[in-house]
């Protein structure tokens, strides 16, 4: 059964709580869980503690029922330096935070208020929505070091901005500037640093709006869309139509529209 069908009918696992909260911190604000990278004096560098904490953190809220979205922010001057220096293969024994929030049910933005440099960059990636603040910088530099990018970014960032930028980023270690990162489609939104939680914030409340499950099951049909042909990902995406009707949110988003009111979904 897939992720979204799980969505919709409504299971749900017992609320698990962050067990690293020095690395990463976990806030449920109203609909939206804030996980907060928080070392900013290593850069928020992706080692096994704070990949550890992130795990925990997006499992904390995948289970959370109330929360809708989650925003992905960092405290300091950068979103994520990338791995420790000197790291080599860690993916082998580490927790696998980039992992943990691909694989989030929820919608997923990324608050990008410093530079995302190699497995942070790869981190952004793995987010659905990128709001990046106007001085930030993100770049994959690995192979300039003779090493490649992990987590993930090579794959994601090609299905982004297309093979040819893709490999310009890659094997030229490009700096990108948040400017030219919009430009290419990387990244959603560009805001002056000191605009980028208002903006981040208003962005999770009109997700939060939305009904949960359909949110979710969208989520599933673009992503799959990706690595399905063409007809397969249409057949995916009149499935999750069909079983979005049978829900309770449904039937409150048409009467809602009938009666003129806001739908006060329940995921259901």
């Amino acid at each position: 059964m897939s992720a979204g069908a799980r969505a919709a009918e409504g299971r749900r696992s017992p609320r698990r709580t962050p067990s690293r909260r020095a690395a990463v911190r976990f806030a449920l604000r109203g609909a939206v869980a804030w996980l907060t990278l928080d070392r900013p004096a290593s850069g928020n560098r992706l080692d096994p503690e704070l990949q550890g904490a992130l795990t925990d953190a997006c499992a904390a809220a995948e289970e959370a029922r109330e929360a809708r979205v989650v925003v992905l922010a960092a405290r300091g001057r950068l979103f994520s330096a990338g791995l420790p220096p000197g790291c080599r293969w860690p993916e082998a024994a580490w927790p696998d935070g980039v992992g943990a929030v691909a694989a989030l049910t929820k919608p997923v933005v990324a608050a990008i208020q410093g530079d995302a440099l190699g497995r942070g960059m790869a981190l952004a990636l793995a987010c659905d929505l990128r709001i990046v603040a106007r001085t930030a910088v993100l770049a994959l530099p690995e192979v300039t070091e003779g090493a490649l990018p992990g987590g993930g970014a090579m794959a994601r960032l090609a299905r982004i901005v297309g093979a040819a930028r893709a490999l310009e980023i890659v094997l030229l270690g490009t700096r990108l500037t948040a400017r030219r990162a919009a430009a290419w489609g990387l990244v959603s939104t560009v805001v002056e640093p000191g605009r980028l939680r208002a903006t981040v914030s208003e962005t999770a409340r009109r997700l939060a709006a939305r009904g949960p499950l359909a949110l979710r099951l969208a989520k599933e049909a673009v992503t799959a869309a990706f690595d399905l042909p063409l007809g397969e990902g249409i057949r995916l995406e009149q499935d999750l139509y069909v079983l979005l009707q049978t829900t309770a949110d449904r039937r409150e988003g048409i009467r809602s529209f009938l009666e003129g009111r806001r739908p006060r979904f329940g995921a259901r």
